[in-house]
């Protein structure tokens, strides 16, 4: 892009909407987790991927036919139905990242980015509520997976 030039409106439309799922996915924090929740009563990272889409009118397919631990490619297939995959190293604020803690993926989460640094916003079990926090240590090591919105485009 020329710096003459100023944005096109499609760029201009997908960094909008890219930044109007960072923000409402924002307005889940402290949100209670709760496996399989979808509500903010309690919610899970499946759960919170599928109420975000929802409150923006984006394409969701929510399932909670998942349990606790990962079972093949189940839980994965879920965003191939209505994401478009993209390269890991592609993802941008407003994707979803799919991790695995063992052989499976079992846990998913939004890219964001706080005072230049990325972060992942996602309902934590352990820590019991959605959390944003830097994207470092662990996370980085287990992601398998980054998909995007189609609205956004791939």
């Amino acid at each position: 892009m020329h710096a003459d030039r100023p944005p096109s409106a499609t760029a201009t439309a997908i960094g909008d909407l890219a930044d109007a799922i960072v923000a409402e996915a924002r307005t889940w924090l402290g949100v209670p987790w709760r496996h399989q929740g979808r509500s903010r009563a309690g919610v899970d990272c499946a759960g919170l991927v599928v109420l975000v889409a929802r409150a923006l009118e984006l394409a969701d397919h929510d399932s909670t036919a998942y349990g606790r631990r990962a079972q093949g490619q189940g839980f994965v297939e879920h965003f191939r139905g209505h994401m478009d995959g993209i390269a890991v190293t592609q993802a941008k604020p407003g994707d979803v990242l799919v991790f695995a803690d063992q052989a499976y993926p079992c846990h998913c989460g939004f890219l964001t980015e706080r005072l230049g640094r990325l972060h992942l916003l996602h309902a934590h079990a352990t820590r019991r509520q959605v959390i944003e926090e830097p994207y470092v240590g662990e996370w980085p090591a287990k992601i398998k997976f980054a998909f995007r919105f189609r609205s956004l485009g791939s």
